[in-house]
C-alpha cells in the first residue's frame, strides 16, 4: 500500500476536487459490514443467552463468555477492537496529512490518543476508578447520587471532550464534521446517559429493565465507533495506480468554501 497524494492532493487544503469517474467502492466497505454484522449478532446472543440462563436453565460459562455487562470476556474484547479501528484510521489520516491542512496531523493523533485511552478503559474500566472522586464531590455539596458515583466525573470529563471535539472538527467539511460528531453524540449518551439511568435502575432493583439498559449501552457504544469508522472511511480514499495495480490511499479533498 503507498501512501500519499498519488492521485488526489493530501489534507484538508483550499483546492476544489478535480471532476472525475465515480470511486470505485472502498476496500474499507466489505470489513465495515462484517463487523456490523459481526456487533448485531454479539448483541443478539448476549440478549439470548441472558433470557435462557434466567428463565430456563443456568448456563453461567457461556454467559460469562458473552455478557456484553460485565469484563473480560469477548464482548469486552469487541468493544475496545472497534475502538482500536477508530484509532487507527485517525493515525492513518495523521499520515496522508499534508503541511497547512485542517484538521492537522496532531489534530489527528489527538483523536487517534482519546479512541485508544477509551479502548484501554473499556479493558480495564479506569472510569469506575473515579467512584471515589464522584462521592466527594457528592459530600462536598451535600448531594445523595442517585446512580454511579463516578457519572459525576465522567459527566465533567464529557463536557470537556465535547467541547474539545467541537472546535476540533471545525476544520472538516460538513458531512465529515455531522457524521464525527454524530458518532461522539452516541457515544457519550450510551456511555453516560444511559449508564446512569441503568445506575438508578440498578439501585431500585429493576433487574429486567437494567438488563436491558445494558444492552442498550452497549450497543450504542459499539454502534457509535462504527459510525465513526464509517466516516473515516470516507475521509481516507483507496483507490488502485492504473499501471502497477497497487493499493493508493489518500485523503479526500475538501471543497473550496
Amino acid at each position: 500500500m503507498i501512501f500519499g497524494n498519488a492521485t488526489l492532493p493530501t489534507g484538508s487544503g483550499n483546492a476544489a476536487a478535480p471532476a472525475a469517474a465515480p470511486r470505485p467502492p472502498s476496500p474499507l466497505r466489505r470489513p465495515l459490514l462484517v463487523a456490523v454484522g459481526a456487533t448485531a449478532l454479539l448483541l443478539a446472543v448476549d440478549f439470548a443467552l441472558r433470557a435462557y440462563h434466567e428463565y430456563v436453565e443456568p448456563i453461567p460459562a457461556l454467559r460469562r463468555l458473552f455478557n456484553i455487562g460485565s469484563e473480560g470476556n469477548l464482548a469486552t474484547w469487541w468493544n475496545s477492537t472497534l475502538l482500536l479501528s477508530v484509532a487507527g484510521m485517525a493515525v492513518l489520516a495523521a499520515l496522508l496529512t499534508g503541511p497547512g491542512a485542517r484538521p492537522g496531523r496532531l489534530s489527528w493523533l489527538s483523536l487517534a490518543a482519546a479512541a485508544a485511552w477509551l479502548s484501554i478503559d473499556e479493558t480495564v474500566q479506569v472510569h469506575e476508578r473515579l467512584a471515589g472522586l464522584g462521592k466527594q464531590w457528592a459530600n462536598g455539596v451535600g448531594m445523595s447520587l442517585p446512580t454511579f458515583a463516578w457519572v459525576l466525573p465522567g459527566a465533567v470529563m464529557a463536557l470537556c471532550g465535547v467541547v474539545a471535539a467541537v472546535l476540533w472538527a471545525r476544520g472538516l467539511p460538513r458531512d465529515q464534521r455531522v457524521g464525527l460528531l454524530s458518532a461522539l453524540a452516541v457515544y457519550i449518551s450510551g456511555a453516560l446517559g444511559v449508564e446512569a439511568v441503568n445506575g438508578w435502575m440498578n439501585r431500585q432493583g429493576a433487574d429486567a429493565v437494567y438488563a436491558l439498559g445494558t444492552s442498550l449501552e452497549e450497543g450504542m457504544e459499539m454502534g457509535a465507533c462504527l459510525l465513526a469508522v464509517a466516516v473515516l472511511a470516507r475521509i481516507v480514499v483507496f483507490g488502485r495506480e492504473p499501471e502497477s495495480g497497487r493499493v493508493v490511499a489518500h485523503l479526500r479533498p475538501t471543497p473550496l468554501p
